[in-house]
């Protein structure tokens, strides 16, 4: 059989093949092991496996290994820095070849980089429902009870006539209206949700829940920067929800930005879902960005963003962004939120799809 198939059929795969000569040089890749590395086969070709794998040890150790002991090394898991400075975590499988010039050695990269967001996401959404369930079966017991607290205080204030008691009064109505929606948004948590949904334009929606932070905007001379695609194509959903989405997101990235600094709300077609995303080849999406210009979000709050009742603000009930990732995904779609790459702020991205 023509060896120019061999290498063909290699050269196709997703995986990441390398091949080493007895002694450790590198005699061929493919381009999948090249984008792993992170540097070409003609650039690395001939050179030894230490100095290939120099910022990635463990590799070049289990390499060792393989050629000092000879068997081999199965899907051994671990976080690689390539050659280029990128960090993955990976599978790595290394295998020997024994032939009479001496031991040839195969080894093969994958990348879990994308398992892993699925992985996480998968985690995410459990925790968020088992939080759920028994956030609501709380909340049932305790609003009942409220009824009676909130109507025991205005009959309390309408008989005391004291102004000095109506404000104390005033003050328990208040608080049971506020744990109120509070117990609302958490029995919401735990209903499946359904609403009609239809083509929506996703500009118009932006404008109206961009309006509604003016007020606060203007207090602070915080400004927006609008870059909307005027060929973008209306999305499927429903407006009051979508504009529930935007306004919960939008309201966060104003509060986060400095005063005198600006928010930028993007949209583009999605011409890559992040890695999270299940694979729906059937659908294209809509990205609709909102970026601050705030400190960002430290990396041990990060894990916590969607979990109900986790809140970075002073007087937060933690529920805005689990009810707003909820919505999303009533939409069938994705709900990022990530520190900036230039490290000036967040950004949050929903993805929709088109009608």
């Amino acid at each position: 059989m023509d060896p120019r198939l061999f290498e063909s059929a290699l050269s196709s795969l997703g995986e990441g093949v390398a091949i080493f000569a007895p002694g450790g040089a590198l005699l061929w890749m493919n381009s999948a092991a090249e984008q792993l590395i992170g540097a070409s086969a003609q650039r690395l070709v001939g050179r030894n496996y230490m100095e290939i794998f120099r910022s990635g040890p463990e590799i070049a150790a289990e390499m060792e290994r393989v050629y000092t002991v000879g068997s081999s090394i199965i899907d051994n898991e671990l976080l690689y820095t390539n050659m280029a400075g990128a960090q993955a975590t990976i599978s790595v499988s290394i295998h020997p070849m024994e032939e009479p010039g001496g031991r040839w050695v195969i080894l093969i990269l994958r990348d879990l980089t994308g398992l892993k967001a699925l992985q996480r996401a998968a985690r995410l959404r459990e925790k968020a429902e088992e939080t759920a369930l028994l956030a609501a079966g709380i909340a049932h017991e305790i609003k009942n009870p409220l009824s009676g607290i909130r109507g025991a205080a205005q009959l309390v204030e309408r008989e005391s006539g004291s102004p000095a008691m109506a404000e104390y009064t005033g003050l328990i109505i208040r608080e049971t209206d506020r744990i109120n929606r509070l117990i609302t948004g958490l029995i919401d948590l735990n209903h499946p949700m359904s609403f009609p949904m239809g083509p929506v334009n996703i500009h118009a929606v932006l404008d109206e829940a961009l309006l509604g932070q003016k007020p606060e905007m203007e207090k602070r001379s915080v400004t927006s920067l609008r870059l909307y695609d005027p060929s973008l194509p209306p999305v499927e959903g429903n407006m009051d929800r979508l504009t529930q989405i935007l306004v919960n997101l939008l309201k966060n990235a104003v509060e986060a930005t400095p005063d005198g600094a600006m928010i930028t709300i993007r949209t583009s077609p999605a011409w890559r879902l992040p890695d999270s995303a299940p694979p729906r080849k059937d659908k294209k999406y809509a990205a609709i960005e909102i970026i601050d210009e705030g400190h960002g979000i430290e990396e041990r709050q990060m894990h916590g963003l969607f979990t109900p009742f986790f809140t970075r603000k002073q007087g937060g009930t933690g529920l805005g962004l689990t009810v707003t990732l909820n919505l999303v995904r009533a939409h069938n779609g994705l709900l990022t939120v990530k520190n900036r790459k230039d490290g000036k702020g967040a950004e949050a991205v929903v993805y929709l799809p088109f009608a």
